[in-house]
């Protein structure tokens, strides 16, 4: 109901994609970082219906490990973090740019700072490890 939960919404689900642990949908790039219009039409669908969530065991041991992973990598995670590492991630992975094309561009759209830069770096490098 709110821009927050929105907001993250979307960023939990572009890393919930990654983690391999849901429905894979298109993002662009936007504001406030990798934005999926089909996202959020389905999230309001989803409102609108009325459906909630039921929290159900994973049949597949891999994907709970997943998810599980998922869960440990966004937990105490602000928004401006998530945003800034899914930002680069969608600058290294889907547009293409090099790690130094991609610190320029981030700082052009997020005025990120080199410590923000490293430790997003560092976070997509361990997602890289984790979900091999």
């Amino acid at each position: 109901d709110t821009f927050r939960d929105r907001f993250l919404s979307q960023k939990n689900q572009y890393f919930a994609q990654l983690f391999g642990v849901s429905p894979s949908y298109h993002f662009n790039l936007y504001l406030r970082g990798p934005y999926s219009p089909a996202l959020t039409q389905d999230l309001f669908a989803i409102h609108e219906l009325g459906l909630e969530y039921q929290k159900k065991k994973f049949v597949s041991n891999e994907l709970e490990e997943r998810l599980n992973l998922l869960k440990d990598f966004l937990k105490d995670k602000e928004s401006r973090q998530l945003e800034v590492i899914a930002t680069l991630h969608w600058l290294l992975k889907i547009a293409g740019l090099s790690a130094p094309d991609a610190k320029k561009k981030l700082a052009q759209l997020k005025e990120t700072t080199d410590t923000e830069f490293n430790q997003a770096l560092k976070n997509i490098q361990a997602i890289e490890k984790q979900v091999k």
